[in-house]
C-alpha cells in the first residue's frame, strides 16, 4: 500500500491511496469476520466505530471489488457466424 496524499475535510482526514486488489479483499474478509464474530458493543470497543459504519465499510469495499471486477474480465469473444 502506498499512501498518495492526505487532506482534511471539515472533521475527516481523506487519505488517497495505492492499494492492491488483494489487499481490499483482505480488509473486506477482516471486517467481514469481525461482523459475523462480534457484537455490537465489541466492534464498536475493538474500532472505535459502530457496527453499522464497520457494516457500511465492509460494504464499501465490496462494491470498489466488484466495480473493478467487471473492468478486468476478459472481453467476451463474439459469437462465431455459421
Amino acid at each position: 500500500m502506498e499512501a498518495i496524499s492526505k487532506e482534511r475535510v471539515a472533521s475527516v482526514v481523506l487519505v488517497s491511496a495505492r492499494v492492491s486488489e488483494d489487499e481490499l479483499a483482505v480488509y473486506e474478509a477482516a471486517l467481514s469476520y469481525a461482523l459475523d464474530t462480534l457484537d455490537a458493543a465489541e466492534i464498536e470497543r475493538r474500532f472505535g466505530a459502530s457496527a453499522d459504519e464497520v457494516e457500511g465499510m465492509r460494504d464499501d469495499l465490496r462494491e470498489t471489488l466488484a466495480a473493478h471486477a467487471e473492468t478486468t474480465r476478459a472481453p467476451e469473444q463474439p459469437a462465431e457466424i455459421a
